[in-house]
């Protein structure tokens, strides 16, 4: 979970830049600019008791869970909302997470 200065930060930047695009548009229509929401690739990986202990998720947390051959890994959605697309790999196979 990010903490709360970074959801601040990213809230704000998220708002300035959405104020920013929403000058420029006609009336009712909002864009989100480019590059918005930053792809992550090939993401440091924590075991769930680590994560737990370093307070990065929580029980109550919902993920994106992927496993193929014999590997598994969990993407919490508080993450990939801010970055909504990753690449990674999975057992030796590459992916694109999404959100």
């Amino acid at each position: 979970m990010l903490r709360k200065s970074a959801t601040a930060w990213l809230a704000a930047t998220v708002l300035t830049a959405l104020a920013a695009t929403a000058a420029a548009q006609p009336l009712g229509f909002q864009a989100v600019p480019r590059d918005a929401f930053p792809v992550f690739d090939d993401p440091k990986m924590l075991s769930a008791a680590e994560a737990e202990k370093q307070e990065v998720i929580f029980d109550r947390d919902v993920i994106i869970g992927v496993a193929h051959n014999g590997e598994a890994k969990a993407y919490p959605i508080t993450i990939m909302g801010v970055h909504e697309l990753g690449n990674d790999t999975i057992g030796g196979v590459p992916i694109a997470v999404s959100w």
